[in-house]
């Protein structure tokens, strides 16, 4: 079983269970870490280091935020959901809500 982080000091957590929809994506074949932050890259859960989910939040919400503003400057009554990233190592996925942000580290599936 995957252990997180919690901290209930800078934002509550959802009413829904979180640790439950974060055991199932990290079971999925792949899947490195899942973290959910707070729109400002706030650590709420994770399943990596509290250090390494810090740096990634601050940096993520950062290019959420920048790319967030790119579309609507795009396309006015448009917004930005899902963002998908891929690199040599890794494929970063981030699935936006209005609060929350989900962030899903994985393997690139070998071809």
């Amino acid at each position: 079983m995957a252990s997180f982080t919690n901290d209930t000091a800078a934002i509550a957590a959802p009413q829904i269970d979180i640790d439950e929809t974060i055991n199932r994506l990290r079971s999925k074949k792949g899947v490195e870490s899942v973290t959910v932050l707070t729109k400002d890259g706030r650590v709420i859960r994770t399943t990596t280091s509290p250090e390494h989910s810090e740096v990634q939040g601050k940096l993520l919400s950062r290019l959420i935020r920048d790319t967030a503003e790119i579309v609507q400057e795009l396309e006015s009554k448009d917004e930005l959901s899902f963002m998908r990233i891929r690199t040599k190592r890794h494929e970063i996925m981030l699935a936006l809500d209005h609060n929350y942000l989900l962030v899903i580290v994985q393997s690139p599936q070998k071809e």
